[in-house]
């Protein structure tokens, strides 16, 4: 790789922060460190909650897996995961990078669904500290292997920056969360963020409820029958704990206050 190829990938990759583009710019940007095949983003809160901000990749073999493991991590595995743990415990101080191998992962079920069903061998991970704490993962398949120790050392020199390129973008999306009505997939990401094992039916017919809809209109939005989305509501309602949409909001919140 070039110097003057870094430096393009890196403009590309500032240019797009705060932009729907920037995940797939910062992953062209590790690709040119290190090989990297996925790459996903996090943040955690101060009250113990973890937010997925993003992931980027095409799996060779798996359509969507970048995405899906992430949200499963981010919902239910990511407090098993005692690398992180580690991490968000330490004292405030430089960013730390982790080398995490998939066999090192004790968890079974984290290690079956996050790596071994998508052949994933390597995760190396950025921790910035701060409040909230942003963390940024790459990840290597079979195909790639293990990263070498040029490639480490490459990923250590570019940790500022690249940490830098993925907070400023998270602190964007937080702003513009604060100012701007969700989408329905922003609503339906953070329902399935959420520890309460919505499926994603559940999630999206959760999430259009909260933005005005009618279990008529979500039907014939979602082209399935009527009676469907009244069994996703109550799945999703029993899972939650509430039994009305007044009771949902007032559990969740306004959909102007989520952090997405």
């Amino acid at each position: 790789m070039s110097n003057l190829q870094f430096i393009e990938a890196e403009a590309a990759a500032i240019a797009a922060i705060g932009e729907p583009s920037f995940p797939e710019r910062l992953l062209d940007l590790l690709r040119r460190l290190l090989r990297a095949d996925l790459c996903s983003a996090f943040e955690a809160s101060e009250d113990g909650n973890l937010t997925f901000l993003f992931a980027a990749g095409e799996h060779p073999h798996i359509r969507g897996f970048a995405e899906a493991a992430s949200l499963a991590y981010a919902r239910s595995f990511w407090q098993r995961d005692r690398t992180t743990r580690q991490a968000l415990s330490s004292p405030p101080g430089s960013i730390q990078m982790v080398r995490q191998a998939w066999n090192g992962i004790i968890d079974p079920d984290y290690r079956r669904i996050c790596y071994e069903h998508g052949g994933i061998v390597e995760r190396l991970t950025l921790y910035a500290p701060g409040k909230p704490t942003v963390f940024a993962s790459t990840y290597r398949t079979k195909e790639s292997g293990h990263s070498t120790a040029a490639e480490l050392e490459k990923l250590e020199r570019a940790s500022t920056l690249i940490m830098a390129l993925v907070c400023k973008h998270a602190a964007i999306l937080r702003r513009q969360a604060l100012h701007q009505a969700p989408s329905l997939r922003d609503l339906s990401r953070l329902l399935m963020n959420r520890e309460h094992a919505l499926s994603a039916r559940e999630a999206d017919v959760v999430a259009s409820l909260l933005l005005g809809k009618s279990q008529t209109e979500i039907a014939e939005a979602a082209g399935v029958a009527l009676s469907s989305v009244v069994t996703y509501r109550r799945r999703a309602y029993r899972k939650l704990g509430v039994s009305t949409r007044r009771d949902l909001q007032k559990f969740l919140g306004a959909p102007g206050s989520f952090k997405l």
